[in-house]
């Protein structure tokens, strides 16, 4: 009886602490700064074991985030290189670290490209304000990357990734173009912003006028005047709009301003300035309507100052893990 008790014990020691290995995977994974060493580990790790899959696979799942892993599988069967399950031999151990390895090549292959055509860029969390030879200006926003063209007789900026401000000084005679993944904003002289978000960019002018054309031309290009944004897809341009919110331009000089927005809504502008994930015990706070200002220089304690102000719960299981209610 007590060998018994001491193996049923072990195992439970074992499942413990491969449910916390597979718990810190989830929460490594989903941070913005996560390396490429360690997604390869991850897939090892992975496949050491049926179990390491099962209970991987059981966390995404209770916190809503199933499809982690599944982008994961899908990219490396997409180029054929696909981790195999475990198998006895220790001659499959190499072949499968080589396949992790290919896996996470063609999974960084955007990132090591934005790298190779940045000229500027920030890291998540930072701000950095770029001046042109000709007297304009290009802040940009967290974790975002840009390159710069200002030969000839045009002035141009495309946005690899993220968010930027611009301040154009007006020269007639070199109009100045920024090129994103959807669209191209071209003007002579104004204020405005472009940001390149999943699967669409936004453009928003802040005064002066700016024209705004889908790069697969599939529409007349808008022209937007002071206080006026467009989103823009692949399926073209979207109906201009007024700017009605502060949150949108707000980080410009150092705060997050909120008026009368659903708490969703700043926690997802709040994430893109510090690593981890953000889950709702309580989804009804989803739409809880907040107003007032958060500091950008103290990022990382942007949610627990969100929290103390509306005494709303944030609970920190580990500094990537935070749960609201």
């Amino acid at each position: 009886m007590k060998q018994e008790n001491e193996k049923n014990s072990l195992e439970s020691g074992l499942n413990n602490d491969i449910d916390e290995q597979a718990v810190a995977w989830f929460i490594r994974l989903r941070a913005d700064n996560v390396s490429g060493e360690e997604k390869a580990s991850f897939l090892l790790w992975l496949n050491q074991d049926d179990l390491h899959r099962e209970t991987f696979n059981e966390i995404s799942k209770l916190w809503g985030d199933a499809g982690l892993l599944q982008a994961l599988g899908e990219a490396a069967q997409k180029h054929r290189i696909a981790p195999q399950k475990k198998t006895a031999s220790i001659y499959f151990k190499l072949p499968l670290a080589i396949a992790a390895c290919l896996a996470l090549t063609f999974l960084l292959r955007n990132e090591l490209a934005i790298l190779m055509q940045s000229d500027y860029s920030t890291r998540v969390g930072e701000r950095k304000t770029v001046y042109f030879d000709d007297g304009s200006t290009a802040m940009l926003n967290t974790d975002s990357s840009i390159a710069v063209s200002m030969e000839g007789p045009q002035r141009g900026v495309e946005l690899l990734k993220g968010e930027v401000y611009f301040e154009v000084k007006p020269d007639p005679n070199r109009p100045f173009i920024v090129q994103a993944d959807h669209s191209t904003t071209r003007v002579l002289g104004t204020r405005f912003f472009v940001h390149e978000k999943s699967g669409s960019d936004e453009v928003k002018v802040v005064s002066g006028r700016v024209e705004v054309s889908d790069r697969g031309a599939l529409k007349q290009p808008q022209i937007l005047h002071d206080r006026e944004a467009v989103s823009i897809s692949a399926a073209g341009l979207g109906e201009t709009r007024i700017l009605d919110s502060a949150l949108a331009t707000s980080w410009v000089n150092g705060f997050l301003v909120f008026e009368n927005a659903p708490l969703e809504s700043v926690i997802n502008q709040i994430r893109r300035y510090r690593t981890g994930v953000v889950v709702y015990k309580d989804n009804t706070l989803r739409e809880l309507k907040i107003n007032g200002r958060i500091n950008l220089r103290e990022s990382d304690d942007m949610l627990k100052v969100l929290g103390k102000n509306l005494s709303v719960k944030m609970t920190y299981l580990t500094d990537w893990l935070v749960i609201v209610g």
